[in-house]
This record gives C-alpha cells, structure tokens and sequence, in this order.
C-alpha cells in the first residue's frame, strides 16, 4: 500500500513539475544567454548565463536552420555536450573535441532547477530561473596554418624522378600544381591533389615523371590554389633546383 502511496504522490509531484515547467513558458521564464563563443586551438569556448538552471546542453551545427521545437535540425548538428554542475555554475565550457575549419552556430538550451524555481504549494515560479533556448551566436574555426616541403629525388638509371610534396597539417582534398621547363623550353604543369583527412595530421602527394626531356638542371615549382576549382588565389609554395643528368 505505502508503495501505491509514494507512486501517486511522484505521478502528483510530475504533474505539478511539469504544469510549472508550461506557466514558466508564459510566465516572465529567462532565456539563457551565450555571451561570447570563440575556440582554443579549435576546442569551442563559450560564456554563458544559465541562473539557477539544474540541466543544460550546448549544441554547435553546421547552419542555423530550426525546427519548430527551436532545435537545431538534426542532420545539421555537428556536436552537442551535456554540461557538468561546474560549467552552468561558471558559465564557462570548453569542448573535448575539436572542430574541423568552418563556421558553425552554437546553442544553449537550459532547464531551471526544481528546488531552486518552483513552490509546489503555491505554484510560485522564480523569473530569474534560466529556461528555455538561448540566442544562437555564429562561431568560426580558423584553418590552421598550413606548411609545405617539397623534394625531388632523380633515378638516373631508371631516367625517372619523384616529385614529392607534404602538407602539415591538412584535413581536406587541395589540389596542386607542380611546373617545370622541358629542354626545348616550353614550361609543363601536372595537376594532382593532396589528399588531406586530419587537420592534425601531414597529407603527400607524389608523382613520377620522364627525365628524358629535361635539361641537365631543372628546377620545380608547385602551386596550390587557383584550379581546378578557381577558389583562392594561386600561392607558390615550394621551389626546388636539382641536377637531372
């Protein structure tokens, strides 16, 4: 019987919670509010204003588009995190992972602390208590400073050299252009690409060309940017002279 008695009083203690969650909704409830987003070393950072909030989840996506809820569509979210006692109560967090370069649109959505918002018996609701969604604040993620090494190595024997070249760190496809003169003097580009996967990780791309047309020294030249796609300016990026024959 004393169990029959403690599940109706948490079905009543339910109901009262969730009738104060729909008054606050109309009743004078305090959004929470982002205050600043940025990142360290692509780890996203934010402020935030959360009052007296007992639950709140932050969630970054990659357009701003919403559903009627409020929420960020689904497809488009990139991460979300439960934040811990200590962030709401700091009104700080620092994500875990990092975000590839880009733009993203970042949210907070709260709930307000039982104890701390609702009188059960009067019905009384706290205005201060945070609930709800927050403002949507656009955060971007640098691409981080890409260095590249060439190197060309000649096998005489076989009339052949290798074009190397690595890019650290690169996280996407990026097409290059390595050019050189030919013994007649017409100049010859070969267009090949990077084939990046990781922001924190080196990519290489290597070709092999004839030597039999080349001069006694040539000298390489690669480029990124500008082709195929024509997006970015083209950047020389590497130069290196070595004797063929």
């Amino acid at each position: 019987m004393m169990g029959i008695v403690m599940r109706g009083r948490a079905v009543v203690v339910a109901f009262a919670f969730g009738a104060a969650l729909a008054l606050a909704g109309t009743a004078g409830a305090v959004p929470p509010t982002l205050r600043e987003v940025g990142q360290q070393d692509r780890h996203p950072v934010a402020i935030f204003e959360a009052p007296h909030a007992d639950d709140a989840t932050i969630f970054l996506a990659t357009k701003p588009d919403r559903a009627t809820d409020g929420r960020f569509l689904d497809e488009n979210i990139k991460a979300l995190d439960f934040l811990t006692d200590s962030e709401i109560q700091t009104g700080r967090w620092v994500g875990e992972s990092q975000l590839d370069p880009g733009n993203y649109w970042v949210m907070l959505l709260a709930s307000p602390d039982f104890n701390s918002c609702y009188i059960i018996d009067t019905g009384e609701y706290d205005p201060a208590c945070a609930n709800g969604f927050s403002n949507v604040v656009t955060l971007t993620i640098p691409e981080p400073a890409v260095r590249y090494r060439a190197s060309v190595t000649v096998y005489r024997y076989l009339g052949q050299a290798s074009l190397r070249l690595i890019a650290t760190p690169l996280g996407e496809k990026r097409p290059y252009r390595v050019c050189y003169r030919l013994s007649s003097g017409r100049r010859r580009c070969l267009i090949r690409s990077l084939a990046g996967y990781d922001w924190n990780s080196s990519a290489e791309g290597r070709l092999t060309i004839s030597t039999r047309s080349l001069p006694r020294f040539a000298t390489f030249s690669w480029y990124v940017g500008g082709f195929p796609t024509g997006l970015g300016p083209v950047k020389l990026v590497a130069t290196k002279r070595v004797r063929i024959r």
